[in-house]
Protein backbone atom coordinates (compact mmCIF):
# COMPACT_ATOMS: atom_id res chain seq x y z
CA UNK A 1 0.00 0.00 0.00
CA UNK A 2 2.83 2.39 0.91
CA UNK A 3 4.66 1.69 -2.38
CA UNK A 4 1.46 2.40 -4.31
CA UNK A 5 1.05 5.75 -2.55
CA UNK A 6 4.64 6.67 -3.38
CA UNK A 7 3.98 5.73 -7.03
CA UNK A 8 0.92 8.00 -7.05
CA UNK A 9 2.97 10.89 -5.64
CA UNK A 10 5.66 10.38 -8.29
CA UNK A 11 3.05 10.45 -11.05
CA UNK A 12 1.51 13.61 -9.70
CA UNK A 13 4.88 15.39 -9.70
CA UNK A 14 5.53 14.74 -13.40
CA UNK A 15 4.40 17.85 -15.36
CA UNK A 16 4.42 16.30 -18.87
CA UNK A 17 2.13 13.50 -17.77
CA UNK A 18 -0.34 15.67 -15.93
CA UNK A 19 -0.85 18.85 -17.88
CA UNK A 20 -4.13 20.70 -17.60
CA UNK A 21 -6.08 19.05 -20.38
CA UNK A 22 -6.32 15.63 -21.90
CA UNK A 23 -5.36 16.83 -25.39
CA UNK A 24 -2.17 18.46 -24.11
CA UNK A 25 -1.23 15.37 -22.15
CA UNK A 26 -1.71 12.95 -25.04
CA UNK A 27 0.06 15.36 -27.38
CA UNK A 28 2.99 15.46 -24.97
CA UNK A 29 3.21 11.66 -24.86
CA UNK A 30 3.12 11.46 -28.65
CA UNK A 31 6.18 13.70 -28.96
CA UNK A 32 8.25 10.52 -28.55
CA UNK A 33 6.54 8.93 -31.59
CA UNK A 34 9.78 8.75 -33.61
CA UNK A 35 8.26 7.50 -36.87
CA UNK A 36 5.13 9.68 -36.63
CA UNK A 37 2.75 6.75 -37.16
CA UNK A 38 0.36 7.93 -34.45
CA UNK A 39 1.13 5.12 -31.98
CA UNK A 40 3.82 4.45 -29.39
CA UNK A 41 5.85 1.26 -29.22
CA UNK A 42 7.79 0.35 -26.10
CA UNK A 43 11.02 1.46 -27.80
CA UNK A 44 9.55 4.96 -28.16
CA UNK A 45 8.82 5.30 -24.45
CA UNK A 46 10.88 5.79 -21.32
CA UNK A 47 10.52 6.12 -17.57
CA UNK A 48 7.13 5.32 -16.10
CA UNK A 49 5.50 5.10 -19.51
CA UNK A 50 7.87 2.28 -20.44
CA UNK A 51 7.65 0.65 -17.01
CA UNK A 52 3.86 0.42 -17.20
CA UNK A 53 3.64 0.00 -20.98
CA UNK A 54 2.13 -3.50 -20.89
CA UNK A 55 -0.49 -2.44 -18.35
CA UNK A 56 -1.68 0.41 -20.56
CA UNK A 57 -1.52 -1.64 -23.78
CA UNK A 58 -5.11 -2.74 -23.25
CA UNK A 59 -5.38 -5.02 -26.29
CA UNK A 60 -1.89 -6.47 -25.92
CA UNK A 61 -0.81 -5.60 -29.47
CA UNK A 62 2.47 -3.98 -28.47
CA UNK A 63 1.29 -0.46 -29.33
CA UNK A 64 -0.25 2.44 -27.42
CA UNK A 65 -2.79 4.06 -29.72
CA UNK A 66 -4.25 7.53 -29.28
CA UNK A 67 -7.38 5.85 -27.96
CA UNK A 68 -5.41 3.91 -25.33
CA UNK A 69 -3.45 7.02 -24.37
CA UNK A 70 -6.72 8.91 -24.06
CA UNK A 71 -8.12 6.22 -21.78
CA UNK A 72 -4.95 6.32 -19.68
CA UNK A 73 -5.33 10.08 -19.38
CA UNK A 74 -8.97 9.69 -18.34
CA UNK A 75 -8.14 7.05 -15.72
CA UNK A 76 -5.42 9.20 -14.20
CA UNK A 77 -7.67 12.24 -14.22
CA UNK A 78 -10.54 10.40 -12.51
CA UNK A 79 -8.38 8.57 -10.00
CA UNK A 80 -4.81 9.81 -9.46
CA UNK A 81 -4.29 6.86 -7.11
CA UNK A 82 -5.16 4.43 -9.86
CA UNK A 83 -1.92 2.53 -9.34
CA UNK A 84 -3.06 1.53 -5.86
CA UNK A 85 -6.03 -0.38 -7.24
CA UNK A 86 -4.23 -1.88 -10.26
CA UNK A 87 -0.77 -2.69 -8.98
CA UNK A 88 -0.28 -5.82 -11.09
CA UNK A 89 -2.22 -7.87 -13.63
CA UNK A 90 -2.68 -10.48 -10.91
CA UNK A 91 -5.11 -8.12 -9.19
CA UNK A 92 -7.59 -8.88 -11.96
CA UNK A 93 -7.40 -12.64 -11.45
CA UNK A 94 -10.58 -14.37 -10.44
CA UNK A 95 -11.05 -16.46 -7.35
CA UNK A 96 -10.40 -20.17 -7.73
CA UNK A 97 -7.44 -19.86 -10.12
CA UNK A 98 -3.83 -20.76 -9.37
CA UNK A 99 -1.09 -18.98 -11.35
CA UNK A 100 2.41 -20.30 -11.93
CA UNK A 101 4.52 -17.47 -13.31
CA UNK A 102 7.52 -17.73 -15.62
CA UNK A 103 7.64 -21.44 -16.26
CA UNK A 104 10.63 -22.18 -18.52
CA UNK A 105 9.63 -24.15 -21.60
CA UNK A 106 13.16 -24.05 -23.00
CA UNK A 107 16.37 -22.88 -21.37
CA UNK A 108 18.79 -20.34 -22.79
CA UNK A 109 16.69 -17.23 -23.51
CA UNK A 110 14.70 -14.90 -21.27
CA UNK A 111 11.71 -14.98 -23.65
CA UNK A 112 11.32 -18.77 -23.40
CA UNK A 113 8.86 -18.53 -20.53
CA UNK A 114 5.13 -18.92 -20.05
CA UNK A 115 2.56 -18.46 -17.29
CA UNK A 116 0.22 -21.29 -16.31
CA UNK A 117 -3.36 -20.66 -15.11
CA UNK A 118 -4.99 -23.61 -13.34
CA UNK A 119 -8.43 -24.21 -11.85
CA UNK A 120 -7.86 -24.94 -8.16
CA UNK A 121 -10.28 -27.86 -8.12
CA UNK A 122 -8.98 -31.33 -8.88
CA UNK A 123 -9.04 -32.19 -12.57
CA UNK A 124 -11.59 -34.79 -13.73
CA UNK A 125 -10.50 -38.16 -15.01
CA UNK A 126 -9.04 -37.73 -18.47
CA UNK A 127 -8.02 -34.13 -17.80
CA UNK A 128 -9.36 -30.72 -18.73
CA UNK A 129 -9.26 -28.97 -22.11
CA UNK A 130 -6.39 -26.52 -22.54
CA UNK A 131 -5.94 -23.09 -24.10
CA UNK A 132 -2.80 -21.38 -25.37
CA UNK A 133 -2.76 -17.56 -25.43
CA UNK A 134 -0.22 -15.78 -27.67
CA UNK A 135 0.24 -12.00 -27.48
CA UNK A 136 0.55 -9.69 -30.47
CA UNK A 137 2.76 -6.67 -31.05
CA UNK A 138 3.97 -6.84 -34.65
CA UNK A 139 6.44 -9.63 -33.74
CA UNK A 140 8.61 -6.90 -32.17
CA UNK A 141 6.69 -5.89 -29.01
CA UNK A 142 4.24 -7.36 -26.52
CA UNK A 143 4.35 -9.60 -23.48
CA UNK A 144 2.38 -12.18 -21.52
CA UNK A 145 2.66 -9.71 -18.64
CA UNK A 146 0.18 -7.22 -20.13
CA UNK A 147 -3.19 -6.95 -18.44
CA UNK A 148 -5.10 -8.48 -21.35
CA UNK A 149 -2.85 -11.53 -21.68
CA UNK A 150 -3.02 -12.15 -17.93
CA UNK A 151 -6.73 -11.58 -17.35
CA UNK A 152 -8.02 -13.57 -20.34
CA UNK A 153 -6.35 -16.89 -19.45
CA UNK A 154 -7.40 -16.37 -15.82
CA UNK A 155 -10.98 -15.93 -16.98
CA UNK A 156 -10.87 -19.19 -18.92
CA UNK A 157 -9.14 -21.08 -16.12
CA UNK A 158 -12.12 -20.15 -13.94
CA UNK A 159 -14.32 -21.81 -16.57
CA UNK A 160 -12.45 -25.10 -16.30
CA UNK A 161 -9.61 -24.79 -18.83
CA UNK A 162 -5.91 -25.26 -18.17
CA UNK A 163 -4.33 -22.18 -19.74
CA UNK A 164 -0.89 -20.91 -20.68
CA UNK A 165 0.12 -17.41 -21.82
CA UNK A 166 3.32 -17.52 -23.86
CA UNK A 167 6.28 -15.25 -24.52
CA UNK A 168 8.40 -15.81 -27.63
CA UNK A 169 11.47 -14.22 -29.19
CA UNK A 170 10.82 -10.82 -30.75
CA UNK A 171 12.56 -9.37 -33.79
CA UNK A 172 14.87 -7.29 -31.63
CA UNK A 173 16.16 -10.24 -29.61
CA UNK A 174 16.74 -13.04 -32.09
CA UNK A 175 13.15 -13.49 -33.17
CA UNK A 176 11.39 -13.02 -36.47
CA UNK A 177 10.49 -15.91 -38.74
CA UNK A 178 10.96 -18.81 -38.21
CA UNK A 179 12.12 -18.30 -34.59
CA UNK A 180 8.74 -17.02 -33.37
CA UNK A 181 6.99 -20.09 -34.81
CA UNK A 182 9.63 -22.40 -33.31
CA UNK A 183 9.00 -20.86 -29.90
CA UNK A 184 5.22 -21.10 -29.74
CA UNK A 185 5.39 -24.66 -31.06
CA UNK A 186 7.89 -25.49 -28.33
CA UNK A 187 5.50 -24.02 -25.75
CA UNK A 188 2.68 -26.29 -26.94
CA UNK A 189 4.98 -29.33 -26.81
CA UNK A 190 5.93 -28.36 -23.24
CA UNK A 191 2.22 -28.07 -22.42
CA UNK A 192 1.59 -31.60 -23.66
CA UNK A 193 4.70 -33.04 -22.02
CA UNK A 194 3.44 -31.72 -18.66
CA UNK A 195 -0.20 -32.65 -19.24
CA UNK A 196 -0.43 -35.24 -16.48
CA UNK A 197 0.91 -32.90 -13.80
CA UNK A 198 -1.29 -30.04 -15.03
CA UNK A 199 -4.46 -32.10 -15.33
CA UNK A 200 -4.60 -31.41 -19.08
CA UNK A 201 -6.18 -33.56 -21.77
CA UNK A 202 -3.45 -33.32 -24.47
CA UNK A 203 -5.96 -34.16 -27.19
CA UNK A 204 -8.08 -31.06 -26.48
CA UNK A 205 -5.99 -27.91 -26.83
CA UNK A 206 -7.14 -24.65 -28.40
CA UNK A 207 -5.34 -21.35 -28.99
CA UNK A 208 -6.17 -17.65 -29.22
CA UNK A 209 -4.01 -14.80 -30.50
CA UNK A 210 -4.40 -11.27 -31.83
CA UNK A 211 -2.48 -9.71 -34.74
CA UNK A 212 1.04 -11.23 -34.70
CA UNK A 213 -0.29 -13.65 -32.10
CA UNK A 214 -3.15 -14.52 -34.48
CA UNK A 215 -0.57 -15.40 -37.13
CA UNK A 216 1.24 -17.65 -34.67
CA UNK A 217 -1.81 -19.50 -33.36
CA UNK A 218 -2.94 -20.06 -36.96
CA UNK A 219 0.43 -21.70 -37.58
CA UNK A 220 -0.14 -23.84 -34.47
CA UNK A 221 -3.36 -25.08 -36.00
CA UNK A 222 -2.09 -25.70 -39.52
CA UNK A 223 1.65 -26.41 -39.68
CA UNK A 224 2.52 -30.09 -39.37
CA UNK A 225 5.86 -31.55 -38.37
CA UNK A 226 6.79 -32.34 -41.98
CA UNK A 227 6.95 -28.60 -42.75
CA UNK A 228 10.18 -28.34 -40.77
CA UNK A 229 9.11 -25.55 -38.43
CA UNK A 230 9.45 -27.33 -35.09
CA UNK A 231 12.88 -25.85 -34.39
CA UNK A 232 15.57 -27.40 -32.18
CA UNK A 233 13.83 -26.99 -28.86
CA UNK A 234 12.56 -29.41 -26.24
CA UNK A 235 9.96 -32.20 -26.11
CA UNK A 236 10.26 -32.96 -29.82
CA UNK A 237 8.43 -36.24 -29.23
CA UNK A 238 5.23 -34.24 -28.60
CA UNK A 239 2.86 -32.73 -31.17
CA UNK A 240 2.76 -28.94 -31.48
CA UNK A 241 -0.63 -28.87 -33.23
CA UNK A 242 -3.73 -27.48 -31.54
CA UNK A 243 -7.31 -28.67 -32.07
CA UNK A 244 -9.09 -25.29 -32.26
CA UNK A 245 -8.01 -21.78 -33.25
CA UNK A 246 -9.54 -18.38 -32.53
CA UNK A 247 -7.62 -15.56 -34.20
CA UNK A 248 -8.36 -11.84 -34.50
CA UNK A 249 -6.82 -9.44 -37.04
CA UNK A 250 -4.86 -12.29 -38.59
CA UNK A 251 -1.88 -11.85 -40.94
CA UNK A 252 -2.31 -14.89 -43.18
CA UNK A 253 -0.76 -14.27 -46.60
CA UNK A 254 2.62 -12.54 -46.82
CA UNK A 255 2.77 -13.19 -50.56
CA UNK A 256 -0.08 -10.76 -51.15
CA UNK A 257 0.03 -8.04 -48.52
CA UNK A 258 -1.89 -5.00 -49.75
CA UNK A 259 -1.51 -6.47 -53.26
CA UNK A 260 2.24 -6.94 -53.02
CA UNK A 261 4.90 -9.09 -51.38
CA UNK A 262 5.40 -8.35 -47.67
CA UNK A 263 8.62 -6.27 -47.25
CA UNK A 264 11.95 -7.93 -46.54
CA UNK A 265 12.16 -6.52 -43.02
CA UNK A 266 10.76 -7.06 -39.55
CA UNK A 267 9.39 -10.56 -39.09
CA UNK A 268 10.50 -11.59 -42.60
CA UNK A 269 13.95 -9.96 -42.58
CA UNK A 270 16.60 -12.09 -44.29
CA UNK A 271 18.49 -12.59 -47.51
CA UNK A 272 16.71 -11.15 -50.54
CA UNK A 273 17.27 -14.24 -52.67
CA UNK A 274 15.00 -16.38 -50.48
CA UNK A 275 12.52 -13.66 -49.55
CA UNK A 276 9.64 -15.00 -51.66
CA UNK A 277 10.09 -18.55 -50.35
CA UNK A 278 10.33 -17.24 -46.78
CA UNK A 279 7.09 -15.27 -47.21
CA UNK A 280 5.31 -18.37 -48.49
CA UNK A 281 6.60 -20.54 -45.67
CA UNK A 282 5.51 -17.99 -43.06
CA UNK A 283 1.96 -17.69 -44.45
CA UNK A 284 -0.84 -19.68 -42.76
CA UNK A 285 -2.72 -19.91 -46.08
CA UNK A 286 0.11 -22.09 -47.40
CA UNK A 287 -0.94 -24.84 -44.99
CA UNK A 288 -4.73 -24.76 -45.42
CA UNK A 289 -5.94 -28.34 -45.65
CA UNK A 290 -9.00 -30.52 -45.32
CA UNK A 291 -7.92 -31.75 -41.89
CA UNK A 292 -7.47 -28.24 -40.47
CA UNK A 293 -8.98 -27.78 -36.99
CA UNK A 294 -12.03 -25.56 -36.40
CA UNK A 295 -11.25 -21.85 -36.89
CA UNK A 296 -13.01 -18.76 -35.55
CA UNK A 297 -11.63 -15.66 -37.28
CA UNK A 298 -12.45 -12.08 -36.24
CA UNK A 299 -11.62 -9.11 -38.48
CA UNK A 300 -12.74 -5.53 -39.11
CA UNK A 301 -13.14 -4.07 -42.58
CA UNK A 302 -11.44 -0.85 -41.43
CA UNK A 303 -8.33 -2.52 -39.99
CA UNK A 304 -5.45 -0.37 -41.26
CA UNK A 305 -2.71 -2.50 -39.73
CA UNK A 306 -3.69 -5.94 -41.03
CA UNK A 307 -6.02 -5.55 -44.04
CA UNK A 308 -9.40 -7.27 -43.79
CA UNK A 309 -8.53 -9.32 -46.87
CA UNK A 310 -5.97 -11.20 -44.77
CA UNK A 311 -8.69 -12.71 -42.60
CA UNK A 312 -11.03 -13.24 -45.52
CA UNK A 313 -8.49 -15.08 -47.68
CA UNK A 314 -7.64 -17.46 -44.84
CA UNK A 315 -11.31 -18.28 -44.28
CA UNK A 316 -11.86 -18.80 -48.00
CA UNK A 317 -8.72 -20.89 -48.44
CA UNK A 318 -9.68 -23.14 -45.53
CA UNK A 319 -13.18 -23.58 -46.91
CA UNK A 320 -11.85 -24.34 -50.41
CA UNK A 321 -9.54 -26.97 -48.90
CA UNK A 322 -12.52 -28.75 -47.35
CA UNK A 323 -11.80 -27.76 -43.74
CA UNK A 324 -14.62 -28.26 -41.26
CA UNK A 325 -16.10 -25.47 -39.11
CA UNK A 326 -14.61 -22.20 -40.32
CA UNK A 327 -16.31 -19.02 -39.11
CA UNK A 328 -15.41 -15.46 -40.06
CA UNK A 329 -16.86 -12.73 -37.84
CA UNK A 330 -16.81 -9.67 -40.08
CA UNK A 331 -17.25 -6.18 -38.61
CA UNK A 332 -17.55 -2.89 -40.49
CA UNK A 333 -15.58 -1.06 -37.83
CA UNK A 334 -13.49 -1.79 -34.76
CA UNK A 335 -10.10 -1.35 -36.41
CA UNK A 336 -7.09 -3.42 -35.50
CA UNK A 337 -8.35 -3.80 -31.93
CA UNK A 338 -11.67 -5.22 -33.10
CA UNK A 339 -11.68 -8.11 -30.61
CA UNK A 340 -11.95 -5.73 -27.66
CA UNK A 341 -13.82 -2.99 -29.52
CA UNK A 342 -16.62 -5.49 -30.21
CA UNK A 343 -16.19 -7.48 -27.01
CA UNK A 344 -19.92 -7.87 -26.34
CA UNK A 345 -20.00 -10.13 -29.40
CA UNK A 346 -16.47 -11.48 -29.72
CA UNK A 347 -16.01 -12.66 -26.13
CA UNK A 348 -19.24 -14.64 -26.20
CA UNK A 349 -18.47 -16.08 -29.63
CA UNK A 350 -15.02 -17.29 -28.57
CA UNK A 351 -16.36 -18.77 -25.34
CA UNK A 352 -19.06 -20.68 -27.22
CA UNK A 353 -16.58 -21.78 -29.90
CA UNK A 354 -14.08 -23.31 -27.49
CA UNK A 355 -16.85 -24.89 -25.40
CA UNK A 356 -18.38 -26.61 -28.44
CA UNK A 357 -15.09 -27.80 -29.91
CA UNK A 358 -13.05 -28.65 -26.81
CA UNK A 359 -15.56 -29.50 -24.10
CA UNK A 360 -17.75 -31.92 -26.04
CA UNK A 361 -17.88 -35.51 -24.86
CA UNK A 362 -15.96 -38.21 -26.78
CA UNK A 363 -17.92 -39.46 -29.77
CA UNK A 364 -19.98 -36.28 -30.11
CA UNK A 365 -20.44 -35.08 -33.68
CA UNK A 366 -18.19 -32.05 -34.33
CA UNK A 367 -19.69 -28.76 -35.57
CA UNK A 368 -20.58 -28.59 -39.27
CA UNK A 369 -18.49 -26.80 -41.85
CA UNK A 370 -19.47 -23.15 -42.26
CA UNK A 371 -18.13 -19.74 -43.13
CA UNK A 372 -20.28 -16.95 -41.72
CA UNK A 373 -19.95 -13.38 -42.96
CA UNK A 374 -21.94 -10.24 -42.27
CA UNK A 375 -21.48 -9.96 -38.49
CA UNK A 376 -21.61 -6.19 -38.12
Amino acid sequence: MRVSRIFSVILLTMPPLFSDTESKRVKQWLKTDKNSDGVLTIDETSGLMRRFFNRNDRDGDGKLTKEELGKLDARLKQNPRNGEQRRRPEAALVEGVTVRKNQVYRSGHDRWKLDVYLPKEKAPKGGRPGLVFVHGGGWKNGSKESEFWASLPARYAAKGYVCISVNYRLTGDGGGFPACVHDVKNAVRWFRANSKELGLDPKRIGAYGNSAGAHLVSMLGLVKKEAGLEGKGTHLDQSSLVQAVCASATPSNFLKWKNQLFPNRGVLAGDQENHHARAAKASPVTYAAKDAPPFLLVHAENDRTVPFEQGEVLANRLKASGAKNVTLMRFKDGGHGVFRAKETKTYAAMEEFFAKVLKRSPGTTPPKNKVTNGCK
